[in-house]
């Protein structure tokens, strides 16, 4: 059909409102497409208007033919749109079984005018693919000129395109009814619209297709309000769950009809058993004691209650539920448990650490320059990545950045990506429903994101994390919501994330084991913690504080540090960093003398060599410190590729210093 000549296209009579004649609309689009002219006496006023809105976006009439369909963006906007889908589709299929075998197609597009779903006659379907009218295919005005779909967008009204009133030659083989879809708020979600040869026209089919959208709104309204009961439910079930006082609720017949946990507890029940069932029958004949204003319609509170079920003491008052003609329908009771014993005065919960910025010992340059970047880091919203190796302390500097942020008063979560289990990370970072999998809480569990709202997050060894929770991760931080593991709907969260690894994540990314987009979503503001052994001079500082504070709790008094204590430290590559320096100073604390000085014991401390004079090796086989010194960094350099940064680690050296080696030995 798409092959035929418009100019020898017969129309058949069939009438449209208003009534449209296919030679001279193709006589008038012909005028106006070669001189620009319109003949108002041949084409309807909206669709000229439209004529003239593509000329001016110097739309080609006679296109060629359109483009694969991008399979990637269909399958993104059928997820995005797959309420719409699922909404519309029963009412499609009613309505192509009006026009089953009269060569028409039912069509369903998105707000911009993508086509989401076809219905339609074998014939019409395949003839329309060839011009993009199939899944995929963008049919907005701007894209394919005046048509029923892009120009009903446009108008925001049903509107009927028939033959040659479509702005591009190779449509007007079609007539076109369509009808924008809005949702109870107004805006506009979609298109429905029916299409066929332009021989099968009747104005009656733009009524039909009004009559279907109008039966996929109303579905919509009612999709709207039965999530609002449900969500309505939802939360009077919560908030009766999470109530200290039982609740308990009956008919005028003293049917139970809500009780909450608590409640059961007090009665001795399981809630679900007791729904349904006689007052009496749960509270052992008491339900006269629990509702006695039921009877005679009044509301009544006691001071006490006894239940004798479980031999539980309550304080009850009990009310009339009345509908909205004041007559009474039930009754609700309230029962909080009392208890005789005296009860202590609650005290104030002790405030949880605030560690900030002083708390990080050191007034090397390196270290200086690292609590310079990160207070100033402290101050913006963004994302922060801190790089250090393992035991400098980068749980310390995200704990400073947060107190340190306007977030302060807010929550600061932390989980080690490398301590979590894979099968677990997941549920730790995101939650869960009810349900979702065996042994699963109760009512759910809230994950760390939810449980930061508000405040920070802090991600350590954020390297570790493996690749299916990195997307999950990606998602959040770009969208700012959170869906818990078998959840259909997402959870929005306010949350500054700070991530902390001791990998180098490029290299991590050039593997393939860390992904690339996440990388630079988190390499926004960068911390660098510099290892011990790069600032050795904070070492006495150090030793002091931690000498002191685990003294303090090992209850020694009498610990002293001196100069050889501070040699032996000095002497140390420490490639465990401050928590190491930490374990052999507790060590010492412990397995101090009398005296309480300190003395260092550290397995991995490098012993000297000894050479005895009997029995020695030959001297041949002696090699030289430089010689042992050059094999090992080359040993190292080849080992991590020429990553000088990790080689030097490894190595125990700054890279400063590694560099110079280097060069030394001939090893660039």
């Amino acid at each position: 059909m798409a092959g035929r000549d418009p100019s020898q296209l017969e129309f058949t009579g069939a009438e449209l409102a208003p009534a449209v004649s296919f030679q001279g609309c193709y006589c008038a689009w012909q005028q106006y497409i070669e001189h620009g002219v319109l003949d108002i006496q041949q084409i309807r006023p909206e669709v000229g208007i439209s004529w003239q809105r593509c000329r001016n976006l110097r739309l080609d009439p006679h296109p060629p033919l359109p483009d694969r369909i991008n399979p990637i963006e269909l399958r993104e906007r059928l997820y995005k749109n797959q309420n719409l889908v699922k909404i519309a589709r029963p009412s499609m299929e009613n309505l192509y079984q009006f026009v089953r075998g009269t060569g028409f197609e039912v069509v369903l597009t998105d707000e911009s005018g993508y086509l989401l779903e076809v219905l339609g006659d074998e014939e019409i379907v395949k003839s329309t693919r060839t011009i993009h009218l199939c899944p995929g295919g963008n049919w907005n005005e701007t894209i394919k000129g005046t048509n029923a779909i892009g120009t009903a967008i446009f108008e925001r009204r049903p509107i009927q395109i028939y033959g040659s009133e479509h702005y591009c030659v190779a449509h007007h083989f079609l007539t076109c009814s369509a009808a924008p879809i809005f949702d109870p708020d107004g805006r506009m979600i979609g298109v429905l619209d029916l299409t066929g040869d332009y021989h099968v026209a009747n104005a009656h089919t733009l009524g039909m297709v009004v009559a279907a959208v109008n039966a996929i709104e109303n579905q919509l309204r009612l999709q709207r309000a039965t999530n609002k009961l449900y969500m309505a439910y939802r939360y009077s079930n919560i908030l009766l769950e999470h109530m200290s006082d039982g609740l308990i609720s009956v008919d005028n017949s003293g049917i139970v009809t809500e009780i909450n946990a608590r409640g059961g507890e007090l009665f001795g029940v399981v809630p679900e058993a007791a729904k349904g069932r006689h007052i009496s029958e749960i509270t052992d004949n008491a339900g006269g004691a629990v509702f006695p204003g039921l009877a005679g319609g009044a509301d009544h509170k006691f001071e006490e209650l006894l239940i004798p079920t479980t031999g539980r003491r309550v304080s009850a008052s009990a009310s009339l539920l009345r509908d909205e003609l004041g007559m009474a329908i039930g009754a609700v009771a309230v029962l909080r448990e009392v208890n005789n014993r005296r009860t202590p005065a609650l005290l104030p919960a002790p405030k949880a650490g605030r560690l900030s910025f002083d708390d990080i010992v050191g007034e090397s340059p390196r270290i200086r320059e690292s609590k310079h970047w990160a207070a100033r880091a402290a101050k913006s919203p963004s994302t922060v990545l801190i790089h250090g190796e393992t035991g400098t302390g980068k749980e310390l500097f995200a704990q400073a950045i947060h107190n340190a942020s306007p977030r302060a008063d807010a929550p600061f979560i932390a989980l080690n990506c490398a301590a979590m289990p894979e099968s677990l990370i997941e549920s730790e970072l995101f939650g869960y429903e009810d349900g979702t999998f065996t042994g699963a809480k109760k009512g759910g569990q809230p994950g760390k994101f939810e449980m930061a709202n508000g405040g920070t997050i802090f991600l350590d060894e954020v390297g570790d994390m493996p690749l299916a929770v990195q997307v999950k991760l990606l998602r959040v931080i770009q969208e700012k919501k959170v869906a818990r593991i078998g959840a259909a709907k997402e959870r929005p969260v306010d949350i500054r994330i700070i991530a902390a690894t001791h990998r180098d994540l490029e290299e991590e990314v050039r593997r393939g084991a860390f992904r690339e987009d996440l990388y630079y979503r988190l390499h926004v503001l960068e911390v660098r913690i510099p290892p011990l052994r790069e600032r050795i001079e904070d070492l006495p500082l150090l030793a002091e504080h931690l000498a002191g504070r685990i003294s303090r709790r090992v209850g020694r008094s009498d610990i002293q540090i001196d100069s050889e204590f501070l040699r032996q430290i000095q002497d140390h590559t420490w490639p465990g960093n401050v928590r190491e320096l930490e374990n052999a100073i507790e060590r010492a604390i412990v397995q101090a003398g009398d005296d309480g000085l300190l003395r260092l014991q550290i397995g991995s401390q490098p012993r000297p060599i000894v050479v005895e004079t009997q029995n020695a090796a030959k001297p041949q086989a002696i090699r030289s410190l430089s010689e042992v010194e050059r094999e090992a960094i080359a040993e190292a350099l080849t080992f991590y590729h020429g990553n000088i940064q990790r080689a030097a680690a490894k190595l125990g050296i700054c890279r400063n210093t590694l560099y110079k080696k280097m060069c030394e030995y001939n090893l660039g």
